[in-house]
């Protein structure tokens, strides 16, 4: 899979003041939850958003595999939920049971290794603090979920590079 960041992204003023955290829940969101996956038009569910797009688990495979058109989205000038480094996509999932989603700010290297399903247990365990603050846990998060990572944060699942 391919991710394409375009630097210099400017955050407007309003969403700088509500950037107060890198994974925070979505109270109001601008967006209706069952609109159509942006890369097949599946529809029905509230699918996840890459970058505010909608996208649906199936498509987020085939992009995880390297089977799908490379995704290139502008990076916005926000710090990474688990380095801190600058310029990232906004990832908005809808755990489960819980009222609201919740936004992850993940830089291109996170942002791949939450997709494949191979974060290091570093990492796993910086979202799952963040999460925890939230009154979430990894496992209601689909990405994080048991099936792909054991207690201790190592993948159980991981997808290999593409060739």
């Amino acid at each position: 899979m391919t991710l394409g960041m375009n630097d210099g992204a400017e955050d407007s003023a309003a969403d700088e003041e509500n950037a107060m955290t890198s994974v925070r829940l979505i109270e109001n969101a601008e967006h209706s939850p069952l609109t159509a996956c942006s890369r097949c038009e599946a529809g029905g569910c509230p699918w996840d958003r890459i970058a505010g797009k909608p996208i649906c688990p199936d498509c987020q495979e085939r992009l995880a595999l390297g089977e799908a058109d490379a995704l290139v989205e502008r990076a916005e000038s926000r710090p990474c939920s688990v380095c801190s480094r600058v310029g990232v996509l906004r990832y908005l999932t809808y755990p489960l049971r819980a009222v609201h989603p919740v936004e992850i700010d993940l830089c291109a290297e996170h942002f791949h290794a939450m997709l494949r399903r191979r974060l290091d247990r570093h990492a796993f365990h910086q979202l799952e603090r963040q999460l925890q603050t939230l009154n979430l846990t990894p496992h209601q998060v689909f990405l994080l979920h048991e099936a792909f990572y054991d207690p201790n944060g190592r993948p159980l699942q991981p997808v290999s590079d593409p060739c």
